[in-house]
């Protein structure tokens, strides 16, 4: 690596850094706890158990060989700027999108919190849809697009759609970003959906129960197209409502 690596740590993180970037990394760290100590109460928790670990790497080559540490099989898709393999969290710090990547470690870390007290308390395999639906309105990126218009735009944009995908099939390898759509609206859509339409011990119920999420995957994308084109009146400003 070229770049010189310092850690930064406070009782929930440790981060590992170039030190060009230590003052980034500090308002990371901030953001990022304040959004753990959020999302721990959603899964009625109140510690991980240990500091997450999170890693920004400079250029993809570190990027993709820090993932080879724990998954030496599996390269992430040139799109990817961030995942989680082992307890860490990755991220791509590409130094045009710091602004982008802000947020990168909370969402991570929403990941690695579902897959603890989630898929691992209920032996259940991880159902992408789910947690990323979720963690696309957990870390700390949803109260921007509520406000810049993102979910009428975006529902607007994909009832264009010939063919929307079952979300039990999306795949990161495969289809999840592809030349007609961005998956990744769906999950926002998604998420937000059932944010709206279910208390807060509905949704936890609901995650719990393997059998109601895949039922609900087969459906779930239209839905949340069609209640958000009702809540946004979107038959009367000149959408083509399937």
């Amino acid at each position: 690596m070229s770049e010189d690596y310092i850690t930064i740590t406070n009782d929930y993180y440790e981060i590992y850094i170039p030190k060009s970037f230590e003052e980034y990394g500090y308002k990371v760290l901030e953001f990022s706890t304040k959004k753990l100590k959020e999302n721990l109460l959603f899964f009625r928790e109140k510690t991980f158990g240990t500091k997450i670990k999170g890693a920004f790497l400079t250029t993809r080559e570190d990027y993709v060989n820090r993932v080879h540490l724990y998954e030496p099989d599996h390269t992430p898709p040139e799109w990817a700027g961030g995942g989680y393999y082992g307890d860490e969290a990755m991220i791509l710090l590409e130094p045009d999108k710091l602004e982008k990547r802000f947020a990168t470690l909370a969402h991570e870390s929403f990941h690695l919190l579902f897959n603890k007290f989630i898929y691992k308390k209920n032996n259940m395999k991880r159902i992408i849809w789910l947690d990323e639906s979720l963690a696309n309105n957990l870390d700390g990126r949803m109260p921007y697009r509520l406000k810049n218009g993102y979910l009428e735009k975006t529902v607007s944009k994909l009832n264009k759609l010939k063919n929307l995908p079952k979300m039990n099939e999306l795949d990161f390898q495969k289809n999840v970003k592809t030349k007609d759509y961005d998956g990744y609206d769906f999950f926002i859509i998604v998420g937000r959906y059932l944010i709206e339409t279910m208390s807060d011990d509905e949704l936890f119920a609901f995650i719990n129960n393997e059998s109601k999420v895949k039922e609900a995957g087969e459906t779930i994308l239209k839905d949340s197209i069609d209640y958000f084109i009702q809540k946004y009146n979107l038959e009367n400003k000149g959408v083509n409502v399937k």
